[in-house]
């Protein structure tokens, strides 16, 4: 028996390269539920987005269902109803060294061969995002709405090591 009561609806946040696919994927073959990668909703191959409108809609649809858990970014627009929606939301809250180390292994992974959740889309690098990783810069809004979410329904985990041990715990 594990201390966590999960739920059957958990979101899996954090800053790009983090390792919230793997850790989704992971989590997921413990829970036996569903994951839906955001890379999946929101990109067409190429890298093309499809903008904010149509990844709310489809996020929207998919967390309508009963059991899931979605991993990614996600859109300022629809963060409000898919937090209200999760049982629990797990923020990878991890160094800006872990995370801009994991870009730059994933780009070079990756670079000719696209992340299964990405089809068509090999990784590109870039010294921008590399910034905005190492900075944290694109989970600073997110910060201030984990703010507003209750301690019960959030798990932070600091370092992949307390990401395996807490993947260790769930039975």
């Amino acid at each position: 028996m594990n201390k966590y009561n999960l739920g059957k609806k958990i979101v899996v946040v954090g800053v790009s390269a983090s390792g919230k696919s793997t850790f989704s994927r992971k989590l997921a073959e413990k829970t036996k539920l569903p994951v839906i990668h955001m890379d999946s909703i929101m990109w067409k191959p190429g890298w093309e987005y499809i903008g904010d409108e149509a990844t709310t809609v489809k996020l929207d649809e998919e967390s309508s269902k009963n059991g899931w858990i979605i991993e990614g970014y996600l859109t300022k627009s629809s963060r409000t109803f898919l937090f209200e929606r999760a049982d629990t939301i797990v923020y990878l809250d991890y160094s800006p060294l872990v995370s801009s180390m994991r870009y730059i292994i994933r780009w070079w992974k990756h670079r000719n061969d696209p992340r299964p959740e990405l089809p068509g889309s090999p990784e590109k690098f870039s010294f921008k995002f590399l910034k905005l990783v190492w900075t944290k810069g694109e989970t600073i809004s997110l910060e201030s709405f984990l703010r507003n979410v209750s301690d019960g329904k959030k798990i932070i985990l600091k370092s992949p090591s307390e990401a395996l041990d807490f993947l260790n715990s769930i039975q």
